[in-house]
Formats: structure tokens, C-alpha cells, sequence
């Protein structure tokens, strides 16, 4: 396999876990629209958002599968469905929520690779040549959700990392765990079926 490497930043991140956050921010009736998920993916990004038209990604293994489950229920029983309920139960209903909040003209790519989400997403986001607003968010397993600004121009107190190939030689390990530990510096690598991330002083 050809080697590749490319070097990237990541200017600030958030991340939560096993909590709904508070989105007080966002006018009520809107707070009352939003799933758990939805509120954990708006309010990640917002923790980092620095105004202005930016790229998004947004990557979800199951996405609003909690609210496509009630609409079904509501299919079966009711013989139809909530018109609301099903515009915010699609995969990029948070990330395209975002968009229109705070105006952002920008294209965005929303993304499902199985376990492999999380991942999928962070390569989307490196290998794009302008800034990248990313976001992750599960409530599978417990609700979680990380959100990343990368680029590719040095700035103050930015993670410095390089992109590499992954040939096998490395353990996988590219769960939602493993990025926050490289994020907050506990490891200088993350690692995922094909490709791993590495610090760089």
C-alpha cells in the first residue's frame, strides 16, 4: 500500500457523556422538538462554534433511531405519522437544524458507517481542504457526543496531528472513549482500521 500523510489541526473541541445537556440557548419550542440526541449534537457544536460559513460533517452510527421507532409505533397504531416528528427523525436532522440556526451557507455531509461512525466521520473531516465543523452523537449504549473545528493552518493552542496509514501494525481501538482520551492528551494516538492519528509537537 502507498504511504500517505497529512497533517491537520484541531482548534477546539467538546464532548459529553451519559448526560442531556442543558440548550437554553435555543428558543423553547425548539428545545421541545429536539431528542436527546438532538440536544447533545446541537449543544457540542455550539461549545465550539465560531460564527461564520464553515463546512459541517456529522456522523452517526443509528442517528434518531429512538424518534423512527415511535413514529412506527405510531404507523402501526394510528395508521399514520406526525409530519413534525419525521422531519426531525431523519439521519441529518441535527446537523441541518444547526445549519439553519445560526445561518450557515456551507456545504455539510452526514454520514453512517456502522461502528466504524465515529471514524468515518473524523476522515471525512481531515481530508476536506477547508475548515470542518465535525460532530459525532449516539444514544445507543449510553448518549454521547464529541464535535471537532479542524483545519490545516497553525494557530494558538491547536492539536498539531498527522494523518497515517493503518497496515494492520496497530490494535483498533476507535470508539467515542478512545478520541476524548487522545483529545484531552491521555493518548498520542488514535487508532482506527485504516488509518491512525498521531500528535505531533
Amino acid at each position: 500500500m502507498k504511504r500517505f500523510n497529512k497533517t491537520f489541526y484541531i482548534y477546539k473541541s467538546s464532548y459529553i457523556k451519559d448526560e442531556v445537556p442543558d440548550v437554553s440557548f435555543l428558543p423553547m419550542l425548539m428545545r421541545r422538538k429536539l431528542s436527546a440526541i438532538g440536544k447533545a449534537a446541537i449543544f457540542t457544536m455550539n461549545s465550539i462554534y465560531a460564527g461564520g460559513d464553515i463546512n459541517l460533517v456529522y456522523a452517526s452510527n443509528y442517528g434518531e433511531i429512538e424518534r423512527v421507532k415511535k413514529l412506527l409505533h405510531q404507523k402501526n397504531t394510528d395508521g399514520e405519522m406526525s409530519p413534525t416528528g419525521f422531519s426531525f427523525s431523519v439521519h441529518n436532522s441535527s446537523v441541518g437544524l444547526f445549519s439553519l440556526i445560526n445561518k450557515i451557507n456551507s456545504p455539510y455531509n452526514s454520514l453512517s458507517a456502522g461502528e466504524n461512525s465515529l471514524s468515518a466521520g473524523i476522515l471525512e473531516s481531515i481530508i476536506t481542504e477547508n475548515n470542518v465543523l465535525f460532530c459525532y452523537a449516539e444514544e445507543i449504549g449510553g448518549l454521547e457526543s464529541c464535535a471537532c473545528l479542524f483545519g490545516h493552518t497553525p494557530q494558538n493552542d491547536a492539536i498539531k496531528a498527522e494523518l497515517l496509514p493503518n497496515n494492520g501494525e496497530k490494535i483498533t481501538d476507535n470508539g467515542f472513549d478512545a478520541f476524548v482520551k487522545f483529545l484531552n492528551g491521555e493518548n498520542d494516538e488514535y487508532v482506527s482500521d485504516f488509518y491512525l492519528l498521531r500528535k505531533l509537537l
